[in-house]
């Protein structure tokens, strides 16, 4: 977790607005300079550094539900964790860590993960009866079913 919290703390670094950093140029005739391409840069590492904290993070939940063991958990959970597993054994022993962040960042960067656990949350979606998403007033997609 200290990896993830370093992520995090430098992306609130990156997260300085880089108009901030204007600087007039042509000795004064241009007021303004926009930085847009410094700033998609940084946007693009804050990306990479999320990428990272959530393949941390599914690590941490899968080696959880290593210690749990028997139990079992939801579908989706499990077939994340067979996929994660499938390409980072369970820690028995103290390793270096960063061959196993880069694996699983690159199965989410891949939506490996993703496709594999849609069908499951679109079947579970399609037999609910009451609707049990929560929507925001502020999303523009299909608004919830009040009838």
């Amino acid at each position: 977790h200290c990896t993830a919290a370093a992520l995090v703390s430098e992306n609130k670094v990156l997260c300085h607005p880089a108009s901030v950093d204007s600087l007039t140029t042509s000795a004064g005739t241009e007021d303004h300079v926009s930085m847009g391409g410094f700033a998609a840069r940084k946007c693009l590492r804050v990306v990479e550094h999320v990428e990272q904290v959530l393949a941390i993070e599914l690590l941490c939940a899968c080696q959880a539900m290593d210690f749990l063991r028997p139990l079992k958990t939801t579908a989706p959970l499990e077939e994340a964790y067979r996929l994660v597993r499938s390409e980072v054994k369970t820690w028995t022993k103290d390793r270096h860590m960063s061959p196993a962040i880069d694996s699983v960042t690159k199965l989410l960067q891949e939506e490996k993960i993703w496709h594999k656990v849609k069908p499951m949350i679109d079947h579970y979606h399609s037999v609910q009866t009451i609707e049990t998403r929560v929507f925001s007033p502020t999303t523009t997609g299909r608004a919830p079913n009040t009838n």
